[in-house]
């Protein structure tokens, strides 16, 4: 259940300083090498898009892409979902808490981290989510797995789907196009979702990848 964060908690969070920090000091590098330019899949930014509490859905393309969703989210803080094995020494584990990322084990996912997941939404921020679940290259072909769709479904919010365009060369500008709000809620009938409604609304949003392509290749 979502609780009331007032707005000066939400813009003075103290436990986001570190991540602050990195975000600010590396701001101008990352714009000036990103050069974003933002797509809307409906033509033009929806209506209080990204005001509130969210989960955001990328492709993952690039190393980098992380850094882009932030670009893309410039005034919201974003807790991305990383996978443990990115945690395997003292300092990437040190970095990775400072930042607010939040651990996940694929192949089992514990209750600490939709409690973790919870925690950030509550606290009025995003979070970010890549459900193809590792860099995508020509050889892979992964589906979307289901944790994005539980995770909004638990936490009664909506999911804001990114997709990120993969660049031919390093100067070119980085292209993103970002969907309306999918109310998740709206797409499953059953008052408790099965398996089989979560697996459908996945497939809504890889299929919906899809059209957000299409609208920097058109």
């Amino acid at each position: 259940m979502k609780k009331k964060i007032s707005k000066f908690n939400k813009i003075f969070d103290y436990r986001y300083f570190p991540y602050d920090f990195v975000k600010v000091t590396g701001a101008l590098p990352a714009i000036i090498y990103l050069r974003l330019k933002k797509h809307y899949l409906n033509g033009r930014k929806q209506k209080g898009l990204l005001k509130e509490p969210a989960i955001i859905v990328s492709n993952h393309a690039t190393y980098i892409d992380p850094i882009i969703v932030m670009v893309a989210t410039w005034n919201r803080r974003t807790s991305f979902v990383a996978t443990e094995d990115l945690y395997s020494t003292k300092i990437r584990s040190f970095f990775f808490n400072a930042i607010r990322c939040i651990k996940i084990n694929k192949q089992n996912v514990s209750m600490q981290t939709f409690k973790n997941v919870q925690d950030v939404i509550n606290h009025g921020h995003l979070v970010g989510i890549f459900p193809e679940g590792h860099i995508q290259t020509k050889d892979s072909n992964d589906h979307y797995k289901s944790g994005a769709v539980m995770f909004a479904t638990l936490c009664d919010v909506p999911i804001i789907q990114i997709y990120i365009h993969k660049k031919s060369h390093w100067w070119q500008r980085q292209q993103v196009v970002i969907s309306d709000k999918i109310n998740v809620k709206e797409l499953i009938k059953s008052k408790i979702p099965t398996i089989e409604e979560i697996d459908e609304v996945t497939k809504f949003l890889e299929n919906q990848e899809l059209e957000l392509k299409k609208v920097i290749e058109k």
